[in-house]
């Protein structure tokens, strides 16, 4: 019963959050989405204050009083200051890197100034809401940075949580926070699995074979100098010697080509299999070589570079999966 009573209050609370603070690349903060509340040594100071009013006026001490009257005074105060300051910020998200499964991402947010006359003072407290990951930057007033390391466990593409920023400056009788939406996601690849090269080339003109083809990359050979070669290719130390003229020839290996292909590892488990693929995809592009990538219906086009890598560990990540929400566990 309890149970059921707090996962209706968490859906009615998300979704006055996503009312009252909707979903951002930057945030400023003002009254609309920043809370305030004594914290626990602020209700113990409020509870000295209402004992000396008592004490004061049980025993007529004018004395009493007055220092009731003044520590009242300095807690009001003290709200307007925690509040101001704790405004004083505009909080943006860092673009998520990807990482692979097993690693850490990073989280970085960057905190700015809103005014240079009025900056923010003191410590800043994240947390990602929902988890038990949290951080305490006692010096994000001068570093004006927040990073926190996320654990990933397995690959997908998942949501991140709102995450909730909290300030106790300066004396720490109220706590500010409020809870962001950044709407940005965390790509996690599959974790390469070491394997040798599989490449199907049956629908590629290319080929898989690889051998010798003219071109400029390694010395091959001397040949006799025909007219219309190029002179910066003529073995000009032979002709010193007083050889006859001589051409160098290059030539050049001629990469392998192909599809990569989910269907090639049917009898392995579809992590795993992912994890060769990934392995593969990694180990091509770092030999410069031209691939395709097949995943049942999913197809992505031959080709070489960082983007198209990038390209294709995206469709490993998000293979046979939905956007879920990120939990740390």
């Amino acid at each position: 019963m309890l149970a059921r009573l707090s996962a209706r209050f968490n859906q009615y609370h998300e979704r006055w959050l996503r009312k009252r603070i909707p979903a951002s690349n930057r945030y400023t903060l003002h009254l609309k989405n920043v809370f305030i509340f004594p914290t626990r040594f602020g209700f113990g100071y409020l509870l000295t204050c209402i004992s000396l009013f008592l004490l004061g006026t049980n025993y007529q001490n004018n004395l009493m009083l007055l220092l009731c009257q003044f520590l009242l005074a300095v807690f009001l105060l003290h709200l307007f200051i925690s509040y101001r300051n704790f405004t004083a910020t505009t909080l943006s998200l860092k673009p998520i890197a990807p990482v692979t499964a097993g690693e850490h991402a990073l989280l970085t947010v960057q905190l700015e100034d809103k005014h240079p006359q009025q900056p923010f003072y003191g410590g800043l407290h994240m947390q990602l809401r929902g988890t038990s990951l949290s951080l305490l930057n006692r010096r994000a007033d001068q570093e004006k940075q927040l990073k926190l390391l996320l654990p990933t466990r397995v690959r997908g593409i998942f949501n991140l949580p709102r995450i909730t920023f909290s300030s106790t400056y300066p004396l720490g009788l109220f706590r500010c926070w409020t809870h962001l939406d950044f709407e940005q996601q965390l790509i996690v690849y599959p974790a390469p699995v070491p394997s040798s090269l599989r490449l199907d080339s049956a629908d590629t003109t290319q080929g898989d074979t690889s051998g010798p083809t003219p071109g400029i990359d390694e010395f091959d050979s001397l040949r006799h100098f025909r007219p219309g070669d190029p002179m910066n290719r003529v073995a000009w130390k032979q002709a010193a010697k007083g050889g006859d003229l001589a051409t160098k020839t290059f030539t050049q290996s001629r990469q392998e080509s192909g599809w990569l292909s989910l269907a090639m590892y049917q009898d392995e488990p579809l992590e795993k299999a992912l994890g060769l693929l990934s392995y593969q995809v990694n180990r091509l592009t770092g030999q410069q070589q031209t691939f395709g990538l097949r995943l049942g219906e999913q197809i992505v086009e031959p080709g070489s570079g960082e983007q198209h890598k990038l390209q294709c560990l995206g469709q490993l990540a998000q293979y046979r999966t939905t956007d879920q929400p990120y939990a740390a566990d």
